[in-house]
């Protein structure tokens, strides 16, 4: 392979992980900015109280394991 084409491919794979990066990290605030507005808001309905309490953290957690998985392939990319 040429040395400028791996170049390249390093590149947008750092460019692709930045963009997935913000992208879960702007999801992860917005998830949380729900969980917090959700405890001092009645609920319109009678399951929507537990739907938000079950739902939302679960949310949380599979979103907060995806920025981690993408946290360590930036940082594997940058420091390699």
């Amino acid at each position: 392979m040429d040395k400028s084409y791996i170049e390249s491919e390093k590149k947008s794979t750092a460019i692709g992980l930045w963009v997935l990066f913000f992208n879960f990290l702007i999801i992860f605030i917005w998830l949380s900015y729900d969980l917090y507005k959700s405890f001092y808001s009645e609920p319109d309905f009678r399951w929507e109280f537990s739907f938000t309490i079950i739902g939302i953290p679960f949310a949380l957690i599979f979103v907060g394991l995806i920025l981690y998985a993408i946290t360590r392939a930036l940082i594997n990319e940058i420091y390699s």
